[in-house]
Parts: structure tokens; sequence; C-alpha cells
């Protein structure tokens, strides 16, 4: 129950309490990272992560460092399963994560990352009811932790 499955459990069980507000700076330190690697390295590690993750990459711009991809969770019966498994009830259908992350980059072998989540609720005419910003340091560690594991293992495999 690695990376994205995880934090889609994670908000589930985290958005139940109350979140404290953050100070813009608070936020950025919870959703930034700078990660040792090339650039394309970095870039390309985002989006194998998200795609292994069940999430559609909606779209890329590698000039910018640009990528936005979202997946929603009624389709998503893993996740309901482990929702069920953890005693908790099934998100509402027309739910959907949507992830944005943008990678800079610092020099030859740094990048900074910085990464978006938001909930999207949708009504039942198809409208947006509702949009939470992610700000659940737990949520972004464990996501960044699976991208530099992969940006690790890219590493190995040029050797």
């Amino acid at each position: 129950m690695k990376g994205i499955g995880l934090i889609l459990v994670l908000l589930l069980v985290v958005g139940c309490a109350t979140t404290p507000k953050l100070s813009s700076m608070q936020v950025r330190q919870i959703t930034t990272k700078d990660i040792n690697g090339s650039y394309e390295n970095i870039y390309r590690a985002t989006m194998t992560v998200l795609q292994d993750e069940g999430y559609i990459i909606k779209n890329t711009d590698m000039d910018s460092g640009l990528i936005v991809a979202d997946i929603d969770r009624e389709t998503s019966r893993t996740t309901q399963f482990l929702q069920q498994m953890a005693g908790a009830k099934t998100w509402d259908k027309g739910t959907q994560i949507q992830i944005s992350a943008m990678v800079n980059k610092i020099n030859d072998d740094l990048s900074k990352l910085r990464i978006n989540i938001q909930e999207i609720n949708y009504n039942q005419h198809g409208g947006k009811s509702r949009i939470t910003q992610i700000r659940e340091e737990k949520v972004y560690y464990d996501l960044f932790n699976t991208i530099i594991t992969e940006v690790r293992r890219r590493e190995a495999m040029k050797q």
C-alpha cells in the first residue's frame, strides 16, 4: 500500500480531522522538495509514479516543468476496497483528485519539485460543488519519497 494509493486512504482518514490554517510559507514547505538528480530524470520519474498509481496525465510541458494529472475516485476499486478494510465509508462517486507538479531546475544535479493536490467534488449536474486543497504533510512526504525512489531507480539503470 505505497504511494498514491496510500495517499488516497490518508486523505479519507485525515480528512475527518480538522486541519489548522497554514501560512503560505508553511504550505510551501510541505508541498516543495529539493531532489538530487537531473531535471529530466525527476520530471519523468514524477510522471511515472503518477501513472503507476493510476493517475491520467492530462497536461505536460517539459520546458516549463509542468505535469497535471487526475484520478476519478469512482474508478478505483482498490481504493474503495482499502477504505472498507479501514472501516471507513467509501468516497462519493463524482469525486476527483487532481495533482499538479512543477519541476524547477536549480542546477545540473538538483531540482525543486512542488506538488499541489486538490480534491474536487462534483454535484449531480456535473458542476464543481467543492474544491479542497490537500495540506496534510504525510501525504506529500509519502509522495515525495515514492518519487525519490523512482529517481534513484532510474539513475541506477543508467549505470
